[in-house]
């Protein structure tokens, strides 16, 4: 039976980065209106805040202080990043198979001393940097869905070849690479466009890479209904989410964490949450 956690704080919602708030409260009350958490293999963890000393692995101790004392959002991100590493640290040790992390703050913005775009700090690196630390884990791949261009990320891990960054942003004027382990594809207009560049392009490139561990990042602004430049549905994201799986299964024995920014209509991530909680569990609630 799989195990998969869902990590969430009700913190994450209501204090959320004004664009992610509804989108977030409704994702969750769509695990409940569904039914998905009484499910005897989904295990519901109340996201803690993460230590300060984690967050200074990435970012300079003046930005810390900045996002503390000037931004509002600091408590916020202290639960959005103490979810994701909870997450990655419940993954690697094998106490469960796979994670699903609401996050209230953006993240792929976040550079080591700035950020913008509602990033604070870059939760992906944070947990990375956590895991190589404290879990002797070495390489790491990010499959990130979100229309914009991850600035923060592909600096962070700009010489790091321990870390496969994928996106769909097009920033990269046209060409799909920068680098063996940094890779842009271009926007996309519907939704077997981009299911075909997952498949055919995407998972090989991770195949090869052979992280060992896998992290799938839902920013929802691709949605034709939000404020991307992209037409994605409702119905890709949940597709997507099975297809990650079911190859994170096969290279990195299925250790694979969500992350969940919302960036969408309420109705949007109502519907999303829930099948993709349903994919990464394996619940065979809907037809996909």
């Amino acid at each position: 039976m799989v195990k998969t956690g869902i990590f969430y704080h009700e913190i994450c919602w209501r204090e959320a980065y004004k664009p992610l708030i509804m989108g977030l409260e409704e994702g969750f009350k769509g695990l409940e209106k569904e039914n998905i958490l009484s499910s005897p293999n989904i295990f519901l963890f109340k996201s803690k805040p993460a230590k300060e000393e984690w967050i200074a692995y990435v970012h300079t101790q003046n930005w810390i202080n900045y996002v503390k004392n000037k931004t509002g959002y600091w408590r916020c991100s202290l639960y959005s990043i103490g979810g994701i590493v909870e997450a990655t640290e419940k993954v690697l040790v094998g106490e469960i198979d796979n994670a699903f992390v609401f996050a209230g703050v953006g993240g792929h913005h976040a550079h080591r001393d700035h950020a913008w775009g509602g990033c604070f700090f870059n939760l992906e690196a944070i947990a990375i940097e956590y895991a190589r630390k404290h879990l002797n884990t070495k390489k790491f791949a990010l499959v990130d869905v979100d229309t914009h261009h991850a600035d923060g990320t592909t600096d962070i891990f700009k010489d790091d070849e321990d870390v496969l960054y994928i996106c769909f942003c097009g920033w990269w004027s046209g060409k799909e690479t920068s680098g063996k382990s940094k890779i842009c594809f271009t926007h996309t207009n519907n939704d077997e466009e981009f299911l075909w560049k997952i498949k055919e392009k995407v998972l090989p490139i991770i195949s090869e890479f052979k992280p060992e561990i896998v992290y799938l990042l839902y920013g929802l602004d691709t949605h034709k209904a939000s404020y991307g430049t992209q037409k994605i549905t409702e119905k890709c994201y949940p597709k997507i989410a099975k297809m990650v799986k079911q190859h994170a299964d096969k290279i990195c024995g299925g250790k694979l964490v969500v992350m969940f920014y919302g960036n969408a209509p309420g109705w949007v991530c109502e519907y999303v949450a829930p099948r993709i909680v349903d994919s990464l569990a394996q619940l065979g609630k809907y037809e996909l």
